[in-house]
């Protein structure tokens, strides 16, 4: 019976560990379509009290009037929401193109742009998590 019940446990532990999966970096998740995971984060250079769920879906670009003038009431865009472990929530519309990221926050109408490296091309620096940057290019949130 003992030996029974040991392997049952066994068994058990082993198919747990088979079923966990390490969590996607911030960098692996920004680069899925339309999803959500919890990541940690800042605002301002203040590290959060627990994680924030972040999701990335898309927006009819009729829900901003920036939007809507650059790209008309029928284009799907980008959106990245933050919700923030106070229960709050930050959403960000990327109304960028190929080499220029630029984020409309819909919350207080301002504009963002995410780290980027200049490389030749402009991509997203991910070396110190997912980082948006206000005007001054001073840190405004910070995903990792």
């Amino acid at each position: 019976m003992n030996k029974l019940l040991a392997a049952a446990t066994g068994l058990a532990f082993a198919f747990g560990a088979v079923q966990v999966q390490a969590a996607p970096t911030i960098e692996e998740f920004m680069s899925a379509e339309n999803g959500s995971g919890y990541f940690n984060c800042a605002y301002k250079l203040k590290i959060a009290s627990k994680k924030c769920l972040v999701t990335t879906s898309n927006i009819n670009s009729s829900k901003d009037s920036r939007a809507r003038k650059i790209f008309g009431v029928d284009e799907y865009l980008p959106l990245l929401t933050i919700k923030w472990p106070d229960g709050d929530s930050s959403r960000y519309v990327d109304i960028g193109g190929d080499e220029v990221y630029e984020l409309i926050n819909l919350a207080d109408r301002k504009s963002y742009n995410y780290k980027t490296i200049k490389n030749g091309r402009q991509s997203i620096d991910f070396t110190k998590g997912l980082v948006i940057i206000n005007d001054d290019y001073k840190e405004h949130i910070r995903l990792w």
